[in-house]
């Protein structure tokens, strides 16, 4: 009892005021202690010989209150206004609540030192603070709280709660995922960040808009959609200077989701905002002072936002943002191997012989082709190259198209079997997009050889070829469009529930049942496909537009609008407009409802005030924003009537309201319409 007595007292002589009144170890060095030393305060061990060691109490160094990002990630907050260190550096929104403040003795209530402040030292060891009007609360570690951020009030935005959040995560691994262009995030890492209050809100937002906006049909939760898009692009435009790779898979998210809402007028011009993320953070270099997950992050990315751009460029090099000559990173590892975070022995290029590492690599690739295949061929149908030039150019794509699927495990090339071993798998949507857009090179690589096509190369060049090379092309496309329906038929056989397929399906299923119903039309029985089999392929492409259209409003016209009688309104191509003003009805650019405003640039008569008409009635010619690219009218009939003809009840408006670039084609094969005849190639924009 004596030993533990005096045990007290002594610890007590161990320990200065200092570390004492602070609730810290003290080493008890004479002279001074090591904290006092390191903080820099008045250590009660200096002056041993005083009768009073009664010191003042120290400055408060930590936060009174910590901000709501960091009082949920547990860590410390320096407490700085408008914003903390750590939210600053990262970026982020802070904002602290307005809690009451902690209760002590009567000396910490009233004691000068106890408001939370920085001293002289401290402003000048700290870097100037930058001005920022942004203060949100996040969404995770406090969903009832309101969201501040850029005037949007609690009535405006509602943050989602938990429950949403992992709602919209599992549909989007489950559902989501599987399509080529959205495998850009780590499954495990994703949900770890969120369970530790870590997730970006940015990329939590653009993910539950994703989500719904693919998989849900009740309009309550598409509005919400929405918003969280709305909210998700407004986080990410306020902060342009600071660029990061996980706002740039957010901002790829909303860019996609836009596009399947069909706001392709706000869409594109984040395109290019897309490229510029990219490239600024290096992301087509590969950085091995990374981990493999974190480099196979950056990689996917990468490649996902390369085929974003080819698809919003289709072939033109003005439109396009993200060059593949840019990009000097390997193609993305198996799924296996990213998930389990197991460093493959060799990395896969884009431009090799060897055999492809999965099925998101060969969609990569196949994305690659078709980009090459559009550029090579919007060339030939310009009218720039002679008959020798496009004869040897569609043979070096034909090669190249086949050494692409010689690459193919024998697991990923197509057949009935392969098919059905993949019709519960995860990765089903991935095998049908790849093997698709495959045979869709080979129909873009031939149209142009095919008579009687809008997209076909001039008349005069035409006649040059050889008959047996022209007849050769004609089989091969109708060949290629009948792998298309033959694959699209074979999938709707399986009876499964639909998997989210991505926009270009519907866009490839239009085009395959279009160059079958002209090659029916035009060469009757030279086309070896009889008329009852285009007609179940007709049925067949139908229901995969429909599966689309049901969660993207930019495809619903297809089926929910008569065709009418739009021939006499259709505006036709200008003798002023060069043949690369011309965009075709498939393009995502021609979807953008850009108004060309030149004419406000000129000045103005002095009698125009009082003859207001001519301005209007020039304006009036255009039947739609982009009318002044004179696209013209409807579609060929999807239904199975028994001559064809062009009064459809499926194909209504099918590209936009102004009409279509293919009516004409069936009916007048004589015209040179080379206006719009390089534009006809882009199969892969979107409907509006």
């Amino acid at each position: 009892m004596a030993t533990s007595t005096t045990a007290a007292p002594n610890q007590r002589l161990k320990t200065c005021q200092q570390c004492r009144l602070r609730k810290v170890r003290c080493d008890g060095r004479r002279s001074i202690c090591g904290n006092c030393d390191r903080l820099q305060f008045a250590c009660s061990f200096q002056d041993l010989g005083s009768s009073s060691l009664i010191l003042e109490r120290p400055e408060r160094l930590r936060a009174r209150q910590a901000c709501s990002r960091c009082h949920s990630l547990k860590v410390r907050c320096s407490g700085h206004l408008p914003a903390c260190l750590r939210c600053q550096k990262r970026g982020r929104p802070c904002v602290y609540t307005s809690s009451p403040p902690r209760t002590g003795n009567t000396d910490e209530r009233n004691g000068p030192k106890d408001v939370p402040q920085r001293s002289s030292e401290q402003e000048a060891r700290t870097p100037a603070e930058p001005p920022t009007n942004i203060m949100c609360v996040d969404l995770i570690c406090s969903p009832s709280k309101p969201n501040l951020t850029d005037g949007f009030s609690t009535d405006a935005f509602k943050s989602p709660d938990d429950v949403q959040i992992q709602v919209a995560l599992d549909t989007f691994f489950m559902r989501i995922y599987p399509l080529p262009g959205y495998a850009i995030l780590h499954r495990a890492s994703l949900y770890d960040r969120f369970h530790r209050g870590q997730i970006d809100q940015c990329l939590l937002l653009s993910i539950i808009a994703i989500s719904t906006c693919l998989t849900e049909i009740d309009s309550s939760k598409r509005e919400y959609a929405v918003q969280c898009l709305t909210k998700a692009e407004q986080l990410i435009i306020n902060n342009l200077s600071q660029p990061s790779i996980i706002r740039t898979q957010a901002l790829l998210l909303i860019v996609r989701c836009k596009m399947c809402l069909g706001e392709y007028s706000s869409a594109f011009p984040l395109v290019s905002l897309l490229s510029r993320f990219a490239f600024s953070l290096r992301l087509n270099y590969e950085n091995q002072r990374v981990c493999f997950l974190a480099r196979e992050a950056r990689r996917r990315l990468m490649w996902a936002i390369y085929m974003l751009d080819q698809n919003w460029a289709a072939g033109l090099l003005e439109f396009t943002t993200c060059p593949v000559d840019a990009i000097y990173v390997g193609l993305p590892c198996p799924e296996e191997t990213w998930e389990l975070d197991v460093c493959p022995e060799t990395e896969v290029p884009l431009k090799s012989q060897t055999k492809l590492p999965g099925l998101l690599a060969a969609n990569v690739c196949v994305s690659y082709l078709r980009d090459k295949v559009l550029r090579h061929v919007k060339r030939f149908a310009a009218g720039n190259c002679s008959a020798i030039e496009i004869m040897y150019g569609i043979r070096e794509l034909e090669t190249e198209l086949e050494h692409f699927y010689l690459r193919l495990p024998p697991s990923s090339a197509y057949s009935e079997r392969n098919l059905r071993l993949r019709a519960h798998s995860p990765w089903l949507p991935r095998f049908i997009v790849l093997h698709v857009l495959w045979h869709q090179c080979y129909c873009d690589l031939y149209r142009c050889i095919t008579r009687g096509l809008i997209e076909s190369v001039p008349a005069v060049t035409l006649n040059e070829f050889d008959n047996a090379f022209v007849l050769r092309c004609r089989e091969q496309c109708t060949h290629h469009a009948v792998q298309i329906a033959g694959i699209l038929t074979s999938l709707i056989d399986l009876r499964l529930e639909f998997p989210v397929l991505s926009l270009d399906m519907a866009v490839c299923a239009y085009q395959c049942i279009r160059l079958l119903v002209h090659g029916q039309r035009t060469y009757g029985h030279k086309i070896l496909v009889s008329r009852e089999r285009v007609k179940q392929y007709q049925r067949s492409c139908l229901q995969v537009i429909q599966t689309v259209a049901r969660t993207s409003p930019s495809v619903q016209t297809i089926v929910s609008q008569s065709l009418g009688d739009r021939r006499q309104n259709r505006p036709r191509p200008t003798q002023q407009q060069g043949p690369r003003q011309i965009l075709s009805i498939h393009s995502l650019i021609a979807r953008s409802e850009f108004v060309d405003d030149s004419e406000e640039l000129a000045l103005q008569d002095v009698h125009a005030s009082d003859n207001p008409s001519a301005y209007e009635k020039q304006n009036h010619e255009y039947s739609g924003p982009l009318s002044m690219l004179g696209l013209p009218s409807p579609l060929p009939s999807f239904d199975p009537v028994e001559h064809m003809t062009l009064g459809s009840t499926v194909a209504s408006q099918m590209w936009l309201q102004g009409g279509n670039a293919f009516e004409g084609a069936w009916d007048e094969p004589g015209l040179g319409f080379d206006l719009i005849r390089q534009m006809q190639w882009d199969g892969m924009g979107h409907f509006g």
